[in-house]
């Protein structure tokens, strides 16, 4: 008993505050248990509680799961950027090329029937009528493409086109 009042003495006069706070953190491990064990509500409010845990345990594996393929992604992603380089010095065949700058040019322009397109040995050849603007953002994307050796623009800008005649 007296090595407790000896404990609680020194408690007080090291840090008055630290002896408020174990205080205060009995009062609410009491209470807690109060209200989980209380005869006419205990077993309900203990349901709850596990229910809780249970859901945010699936909830942290949803997460989890998400963020794994996030970052798997994202390294697939940095392998195949650093790749690239070595990928690009492979030939990519004509009708590949061609299927991706068709990709590209519905990407990039509102009106991709209006473009035709010729590829041979990496060499791609534009033929249509475009708006000024969309034959640049063409060219430009087209260029970027893996395997374009170069780009021969053939496109007529709309506001150029001599008017029809009917």
């Amino acid at each position: 008993m007296s090595e407790q009042r000896s404990i609680i003495k020194e408690v007080r006069e090291s840090n008055p505050a630290r002896l408020g706070l174990i205080l205060l953190t009995g009062i609410a491990i009491g209470s807690g248990l109060m209200y989980l064990f209380d005869q006419r509500m205990g077993n309900r409010r203990r349901a709850v509680a596990r229910d809780k845990a249970l859901s945010l345990a699936r909830q942290s594996g949803v997460v989890a799961g998400k963020t794994f393929r996030h970052i798997r992604n994202r390294l697939q992603g940095a392998l195949a950027a650093a790749t690239q380089g070595v990928a690009e010095s492979r030939i990519v065949s004509d009708r590949k090329l061609s299927d991706r700058i068709r990709s590209t040019i519905g990407r990039v322009i509102q009106t991709p029937h209006a473009v035709d397109l010729a590829v041979h040995e990496g060499r791609v050849t534009l033929r249509g009528v475009l708006k000024p603007h969309e034959a640049g953002l063409l060219v430009g994307a087209i260029e970027k493409i893996p395997g374009v050796r170069s780009v021969d623009n053939q496109v007529v800008d709309l506001s150029h086109e001599a008017p029809t005649m009917q």
